[in-house]
């Protein structure tokens, strides 16, 4: 029997179209017990901007628990094997997607579509988007995380956030407490008014509570001060505590990580942190408050008459019962807004950094068009949870007032009966006007509650993400050789991209890398940097050292990489030279002088007002080979043992590119130098080792006349340009 309920409960449909073979794992994953974020699986899976592959999906499946195996299969074979498994399916026009089967109940499949939700298909209908009959089959084991466990994890993560608040928190709920007695101080002093002081001209009791009155209620403003000061401090504290933590956990995480977000999508998550703290705000402030005053007069209410506090007590179920009803709605639209605020700032950015490219190109219209396509989708689900916020409002508030007139009417008749006075029923109206929208606002506080959870969700991916570990066992002193040993390597869910690459990189020598676009030149940089980690094969170091065995953060202190894309921050050239190094002005003459015996001053003297020229997006506009010059100083700055640069001078001219040359000449006695070139005219003259990269593989090394003597796209450069 299969479990729609079940299913139901644990599927996961996608909110962008790039994610559903990502949610078809997870609401797997979720089915058999299990937990994980979309961040998560979409990393581990290789998902881009793209989508993603039956292999990213096999990849991830047993990364994160199951034992997984692709297969071809048929509707016969489905209906045999009767188990979940994940279906390969064309829709629209040959668009790829996924969906999950859940197995045949006799009649139809059933399936759940991360675009539509559980669908019903007959044999024939399934068979018609499920014409590739590729499929992944997900057995689960025991190394897949709980639930419970990630929970668990969540909820120490939390506290952990806000333990400095403890105090401050403490305080502001003993204040509410205070604050919340002090409100029943008008309804008691109305109803002893009314039935007491008044009828029996009591005078001086009357001016002594008037001024008893007006003491109390000071104090409850002050007191309310005091707490708003509080908690005001505790937001400004957390807010700078929980925005460096993630700020700082960011820069910890691996390249991967930023090669499948967008700019945007983690500019919004630091702006999710606002909706943390005003939750936390509320539930130390108003919600305190509301519910120790909806205890307090309940008590009074029961006091004055039990069948008015019977009333209360019957009727405040339901504000929470319905609120409870729309709990599923409001968290699907309040995540809808949150991702499609994320894809709207990604947009935004993007279009910012590329304008000059598109005006050039003439197509303001259309990226106009993209725009409110994007930007309409997120105020379409602004628009909605807004609308399910008015409908929640509204029959709250309809609630509110039945319970409230009838509360009224029944005291009334308890009047003309004789059984209360009219005090108690004025201390009764006071108390119950006070109570009520409390009630429903503590019934509404579901929706920033949920807001929150969202929020914290989606920042809890980024921090359940492993970032790089810095640590190792061995710390060299310099590094001599570097010796690359049948290197494979692939992004998730991916081809292969190198194949059994093999180089040795010696101090002393000028290394050059050269190959078509795309054959692996960059990425083997990134190997070599350890921002990405090989498949296969090793990398040793000085002969005897594994480089995983070193510490990496050891590593980048004797490596250092010039970029092809070389970034400038907004700021003078000095600050984008020295990146936030702390230099005192005695050793700022020896930077100086640094730079200028290497002969970087005659260009950076073409700059207006030279090392302080403002650069950036309020500054000068540096050309590219400007860009690189800079990049390169930076270089020479940090002193490594080892420069790997990538297309260093593909932007500089003929002058500047020769100065370049020189200069890596005149240091590489003391150096590991590896460089990542197209302009394959320099080669002949700079390069002490050349290594071409074919399809991923190393099809030729050597010096310039060894190349020379094979056939290969060097010796065809060089037989075809130069004869």
């Amino acid at each position: 029997m299969i479990d729609k309920k079940n299913i139901e409960r644990t599927s996961v449909k996608q909110v962008d179209e790039t994610d559903c073979g990502v949610c078809c794992l997870l609401s797997l994953l979720r089915y058999y017990g299990g937990d994980n974020t979309i961040e998560s699986i979409r990393r581990v899976s290789g998902t881009s901007r793209t989508g993603t592959t039956l292999l990213g999906l096999y990849q991830a499946a047993n990364e994160i628990g199951f034992q997984a195996k692709g297969c071809e299969s048929t509707i016969e074979g489905l209906i045999e094997y009767a188990k979940p498994v994940i279906l390969h399916c064309l829709i629209d026009n040959n668009l790829e997607h996924f969906i999950v089967c859940y197995g045949y109940d006799g009649t139809a499949f059933v399936t759940f579509d991360p675009s539509k939700g559980i669908t019903l298909y007959s044999p024939d209908e399934l068979s018609k988007i499920w014409a590739s009959h590729y499929c992944l089959t997900a057995e689960p084991t025991s190394r897949i995380e709980k639930k419970k466990d990630i929970g668990e994890r969540k909820k120490v993560w939390l506290l952990s956030l806000i333990k400095e608040d403890y105090g401050i928190l403490g305080v502001s709920i003993a204040l509410g407490i205070i604050i919340a007695l002090l409100g029943m101080t008008t309804a008691v002093f109305s109803q002893k008014m009314i039935d007491e002081l008044i009828p029996n001209k009591e005078y001086t009791k009357l001016w002594m509570g008037i001024v008893l009155l007006f003491l109390l209620l000071a104090a409850r403003i002050g007191l309310s001060g005091i707490r708003s000061f509080l908690l005001y401090r505790q937001s400004r504290d957390f807010n700078n505590r929980i925005i460096g933590y993630f700020y700082n956990r960011l820069l910890s995480l691996p390249r991967a990580f930023f090669d499948t977000r967008k700019t945007g999508e983690m500019v919004a998550r630091l702006n999710d942190t606002q909706r943390i703290q005003n939750v936390i705000t509320n539930i130390a402030g108003d919600v305190i408050i509301n519910m120790l005053s909806a205890l307090v007069t309940l008590i009074f209410l029961f006091f004055y008459n039990w069948q008015i506090g019977l009333i209360l007590t019957i009727s405040t179920p339901f504000f929470f019962w319905f609120v409870y009803r729309y709990n599923k709605p409001i968290i699907d639209s309040q995540r809808n807004v949150m991702v499609s605020y994320a894809q709207s700032e990604s947009n935004f950015i993007n279009t910012i950094q590329g304008v000059e490219t598109i005006r050039s190109l003439n197509r303001q219209d259309r990226f106009a068009d993209i725009n409110k396509a994007i930007y309409g989708r997120f105020q379409d689900n602004q628009f909605a949870l807004g609308k399910l916020n008015v409908k929640l409002t509204i029959i709250a508030g309809i609630i509110s007032v039945i319970a409230l007139v009838s509360m009224i009417a029944l005291g009334c008749h308890l009047i003309f009966s004789n059984v209360m006075k009219l005090g108690e029923l004025m201390a009764v109206i006071s108390l119950v006007s006070t109570i009520v929208p409390g009630l429903v606002a503590l019934a509404l506080v579901a929706i920033p509650l949920n807001e929150a959870k969202v929020a914290f969700n989606r920042m809890f991916e980024f921090v359940n993400t492993p970032s790089e570990s810095l640590e190792g066992e061995i710390s060299p002193d310099s590094i001599d050789t570097i010796s690359v040993h049948d290197i494979d390597f692939r992004f998730p869910g991916r081809k292969q991209l190198l194949r059994k690459v093999s180089m040795d990189f010696n101090c002393g020598e000028m290394s050059f890398i050269i190959g078509e676009s795309g054959c692996g030149k960059t990425t083997l940089c990134h190997i070599l940097e350890r921002t990405y980690s090989p498949e296969s094969g090793s990398i040793y170091i000085n002969g005897n050292y594994n480089i995983s065995t070193i510490a990496l953060k050891d590593w980048r202190k004797h490596v250092g990489v010039m970029p092809q894309e070389v970034f400038i921050f907004n700021g003078t050239v000095l600050d984008n030279i020295l990146l936030g190094i702390d230099v005192q002005q005695d050793n700022m003459e020896e930077v100086a002088h640094k730079i200028s015996s290497w002969g970087f001053d005659q260009y950076i003297g073409m700059l207006p007002q030279g090392y302080m020229t403002i650069v950036g997006e309020e500054g000068v506009n540096l050309s590219g080979g400007q860009k690189q010059m800079i990049a390169l100083i930076r270089l020479f700055l940090s002193n490594p043992d080892v420069m790997i640069l990538d297309e260093p001078t593909s932007a500089m001219d003929r002058e500047m590119e020769k100065f370049t040359l020189e200069l890596l000449q005149t240091i590489k006695k003391d150096k590991i130098i590896i460089f990542v070139s197209h302009r394959l005219h320099i080669l002949k003259h700079y390069a002490d080792r050349i290594s071409l990269i074919e399809e991923g593989k190393v099809v030729a090394s050597g010096s310039h006349a060894d190349l020379m003597i094979g056939k290969n796209m060097y010796s065809s450069y060089w037989n075809e340009f130069w004869g």
